[in-house]
């Protein structure tokens, strides 16, 4: 059996006779096959011992207990979405415009069809850590990296394959491939991660020690972000899949474009610790995007898996936006340099967006309810918020520079979206 241990050494782990041991030192968990009484010695001595779980698509169902998958017919382009969220006034508040160069955007998924037109050249660096080829044999993650690419088309992407052809894993595959993205950053690698997208999940345990959630951790702890699917089991409550139910993991539902309403099947909360989930909603349903099947090919897909996406590659804009918007006023007033990159280091942190800033520029349909809910999560970013931030940054005085660079770096779930959308 195989089993995950938190708070041992390799060398206590193998002190039982356990065998194939596997370590993701970034989160301090080891994985082992243990026999049960391997299990019970290492228990007896403190450390936590899970069996390892299964992790799937958000796209497909959860392993126990599955919902009928979401239906999908061609009624949107990726193209056409960010267009209606009025990106191309963002893109246009800095010049250059804002494309996301620079930012390097991890897909953990099933594997991408890296020669596909939407995507071809975008992929930097690739690995796997499944048992299969490395391909998209499920068809789901050259759809998800075509959306971000779509959003944000000069971003880098790292192809993370941690899904087999059938579209499921295992949780050790997922916290060794976040292990080994943070491991990039140690050896401060050039495909270091700035942004991880996680469009799959398990069903959430309600266990702060999840090996799942204790990678994502470690990871936002060293400054990378998280997007996880809120997941595809609404419109019941108490359904966000885990790691969205982690609270600095931004956990993304699914909306219509219009009208401006909760996709039925996006997951709802409370999380089982209770906490309001999901953090926003963006696009998810009717998606005409990538497919695997060729370097051309399309297919229609809905689900919290392609509405995660738009909010990574919409992260990977602003955070472009972000750092230019630092350096421009670092230049501007040289001696305040180092406490400018100070504000925008704090003010760019998971827990500083999602408790501060994003609650800030949202909107909400008329009859919701203002604030956070189980439902909506804030509500929707609005872009015209941001694109008003970045026009207003450059024209104000030193003081109002540096509370500006903090304001404009806690972006990390804002996405602009449709005028309709009332206060």
């Amino acid at each position: 059996m195989r089993y995950a241990i938190l708070g041992a050494t390799v060398e206590q782990v193998k002190s039982v006779g356990a065998t194939d041991i596997k370590e993701a030192r970034s989160a301090g968990i080891i994985f082992a096959t243990l026999t049960e009484e391997q299990a019970t010695r290492l228990r007896s001595q403190g450390f936590t011992v899970t069996e390892v779980g299964e992790i799937r698509t958000a796209v497909m169902p959860p392993v126990i207990a599955p919902p009928a998958p979401v239906a999908a017919v061609p009624t949107y382009t990726a193209s056409q979405l960010i267009r209606a969220a009025g990106f191309e006034e963002l893109r246009g508040v800095l010049v250059p415009p804002l494309y996301g160069e620079g930012v390097n955007v991890a897909v953990v998924d099933t594997g991408i069809r890296e020669t596909h037109e939407q995507i071809r050249g975008r992929v930097v660096h690739s690995e796997n850590f499944t048992s299969d080829p490395m391909r998209d044999g499920f068809d789901h993650g050259t759809g998800v990296c075509s959306i971000i690419v779509t959003a944000a088309p000069e971003c880098n992407i790292l192809n993370m394959k941690v899904l087999g052809d059938k579209g499921n894993g295992t949780e050790e595959e997922v916290v060794l491939a976040i292990d080994y993205l943070l491991s990039l950053q140690d050896k401060e690698s050039e495909y270091a991660p700035h942004i991880v997208n996680l469009s799959l999940g398990s069903p959430d345990d309600g266990n702060p020690n999840n090996i799942l959630r204790v990678a994502c951790r470690a990871a936002l702890e060293r400054g990378v972000w998280i997007y996880a699917a809120a997941g595809n089991s609404g419109p019941a409550s108490e359904t966000i899949m885990c790691p969205a139910c982690e609270r600095y993991v931004g956990a993304v539902g699914s909306c219509k474009l219009e009208p401006f309403v909760v996709s039925d099947f996006s997951s709802r909360g409370p999380t089982k610790e209770g906490l309001v989930k999901p953090d926003a909603v963006f696009f998810g349903e009717n998606i005409e995007l990538a497919s695997s099947s060729s370097d051309t090919a399309t297919v229609a897909k809905s689900g919290t898996s392609f509405s995660t996406p738009f909010a990574t590659g919409a992260l990977a804009v602003f955070w472009e936006g972000g750092e230019k918007l630092a350096d421009i006023q670092s230049e501007k007033y040289p001696q305040y340099k180092e406490a400018i990159m100070e504000a925008y280091a704090s003010a760019t942190t998971p827990a500083a967006a999602i408790d501060n800033f994003l609650p800030r520029v949202v909107v909400k349909p008329q009859g919701v309810p203002a604030g956070k809910d189980n439902d909506y999560g804030c509500g929707v970013p609005f872009g015209g918020l941001i694109a008003k931030l970045f026009q207003a940054a450059p024209t104000v005085d030193i003081n109002s520079i540096l509370g500006m660079v903090v304001v404009m770096s806690m972006f990390g779930m804002i996405i602009p979206m449709m005028g309709k959308i009332t206060k």
